[in-house]
């Protein structure tokens, strides 16, 4: 397929099937980005790179970071990043982590970007970073097409830098647990994708919470995934004579023809890798709702039977005695659905920062074209939408709650206030 005929597919996704389209009507302007992408093959000056930016930009209006365009690691042309990634604090951007850039290391001060400063830039760029609070920014988009940034180093003295492009690296997939004190435990859980190692790490994990009196979770960079694969952990979150609220905020699902047909066949392909038994009852209800309103549009789906019958069979546990999640901005989608059920639990106190606030519009499915683009967007949307806190942003705010500062390079602020705290909770 063409490029402009990809296009015209996603104008309609967005149109039609994305949970927010009758909400954000009115938020996006297509056709300027649509005769860009035509004027551009007329020309033969388009190609894989040229066109993810342009439909990235195209989609920056929605303001839905559950909603994104991928183009294919496999393919021999990539899609080409900045080989970094950033933080704010205050006036100055901070490396926090190099993929393919080694020409300066982490921590390295970045104070102006194609001649820019950093905070003129924050004003001109509100829409592209996503956030209106400096620690929860995105800088990605914004420092993959710069041309130049200026450093500065610990003299103060600045360098002007030609931003290099490379390959980008998928992200580091964890799922590891350790004893890192007597009695406490740290699990690290950077997604819930791959559902059955998730479900094997926390099956190779109980003998051990039954046992431990400390608990730390450390879901900070997790991105999301199977909300179900984590079901298991909750009776240890939980102490005996309490469980989760069987009562979630209630969703509307936009059963539309295209979103049935993906999610039906989404649910066929699920099978196939996974035998995680809750992830299957959750597979097999939502399927048949959409079976039974394939082309009605937002329907409210009904998960208090399926919810009841978890309840019934759910017992708590006296072990661990404390636990602790750690959180940050890189905390989305079913990682925050895992938070807001932990919060319930008297056990449980939530470090760390604000978690991304992403399920407002959530279930993502996914287009692919060419077997090389992929475009991914959330069908089901809350009937009351998350509000917005005037300091931290929207999501799921800490119980704790610790700025994320320079120092966070140099240590782990928040596992230390952890483990402080279980000291106090210990006595």
């Amino acid at each position: 397929m063409k490029f402009s005929e990809i296009f015209k597919e996603i104008i309609s996704i967005t149109h039609q099937d994305y949970a927010g389209w009758d909400e954000k009507k009115g938020w996006n302007f297509p056709e300027r980005y649509l005769n860009e992408i035509i004027d551009l093959e007329n020309k033969e000056l388009i190609g894989a790179q040229k066109f993810k930016e342009i439909v990235d930009q195209y989609l920056v209006a929605f303001q839905d970071r559950h909603m994104y365009f991928v183009h294919t690691e496999s393919q021999e042309a990539k899609s080409k990043t900045c080989g970094f990634r950033v933080r704010r604090f205050e006036n100055i951007l901070y490396v926090i982590q190099t993929g393919g850039e080694t020409r300066f290391p982490i921590g390295t001060k970045i104070i102006s970007i194609d001649g820019k400063t950093i905070d003129s830039i924050s004003d001109l760029e509100r829409n592209a970073l996503r956030e209106s609070y400096p620690e929860r920014e995105s800088w990605e988009s914004i420092l993959n097409r710069a041309s130049t940034i200026e450093i500065v180093n610990e003299s103060d003295e600045s360098t002007s830098l030609l931003v290099n492009k490379y390959d980008s690296i998928p992200l580091d997939s964890i799922h590891t647990f350790e004893n890192i004190e007597e009695d406490t435990l740290l699990l690290t859980l950077s997604n819930f994708e791959n559902t059955d190692e998730v479900v094997r790490v926390i099956d190779e994990l109980t003998v051990k919470l039954k046992e431990c009196r400390n608990l730390i979770i450390d879901i900070r960079q997790n991105y999301g995934g199977n909300a179900n694969s984590i079901s298991s952990l909750f009776p240890f979150i939980f102490p005996v004579g309490e469980e989760p609220n069987a009562k979630p905020k209630p969703r509307e699902f936009n059963c539309t023809a295209r979103n049935s047909d993906l999610f039906i066949k989404l649910c066929e392909d699920t099978r196939k890798i996974t035998n995680d038994k809750a992830t299957l009852s959750m597979l097999e209800f939502a399927e048949k709702q959409f079976r039974t309103f394939r082309g009605q549009g937002f329907v409210r789906f009904d998960f208090s039977n399926y919810l009841e019958e978890f309840k019934k069979e759910f017992v708590g546990n006296a072990h661990p005695n404390n636990v602790i999640i750690l959180t940050d901005c890189y905390t989305a989608s079913a990682a925050e659905e895992f938070v807001a059920v932990c919060k319930q639990s008297s056990k449980v106190t939530v470090i760390g920062r604000a978690t991304r606030g992403v399920n407002d519009y959530s279930d993502l499915l996914a287009v692919t074209w060419n077997n090389e683009y992929t475009f991914y967007y959330p069908i089901s949307r809350l009937e009351t939408k998350t509000e917005f806190h005037e300091i931290h942003g929207k999501g799921i705010q800490p119980d704790i709650y610790i700025p994320w500062t320079p120092e966070h390079l140099q240590k782990d602020t928040e596992l230390e206030t952890a483990l402080e705290l279980m000291v106090v909770q210990n006595r």
